[in-house]
């Protein structure tokens, strides 16, 4: 997916590992290591801060701006095995898919294409 924007960068977790999976595969976001080897994620040289739940988890909503085609877009969201949680909608002339994180985040996928 060419992602163009994330409406935030800190991202609530219960399972670290699962999460940076889950976005560096289904956004194709690239890895970056620390020195202990530990993988983090970024988008246009802005970390993903995924925050440990310090008990049950306060899902959001994010919107990630997408530079690819509804269709593309569709297609990539089956091939990765990520359901829509409810019906792709529009706003404003953007097409919104909805999907959710294994930790229950919402993301309003949105592309003007």
């Amino acid at each position: 997916m060419r992602v163009s924007s994330f409406s935030t960068f800190n991202i609530p977790v219960e399972n670290l590992d699962r999460a940076v999976r889950f976005y560096r595969e289904v956004f194709d976001l690239p890895s970056t290591f620390s020195a202990h080897e530990q993988s983090h994620l970024s988008f246009q040289g802005n970390p993903l801060v995924f925050e440990p739940a310090q008990g049950p988890i306060q899902p959001i909503t994010l919107t990630i701006a997408v530079q690819d085609t509804p269709q593309a877009i569709e297609n990539h969201l089956i091939n990765y095995d990520v359901p829509q949680i409810a019906l792709m909608t529009t706003d404003n002339g953007a097409s919104v898919f909805h999907i959710a994180d294994f930790e229950g985040n919402h993301i309003n996928l949105s592309t003007q294409k």
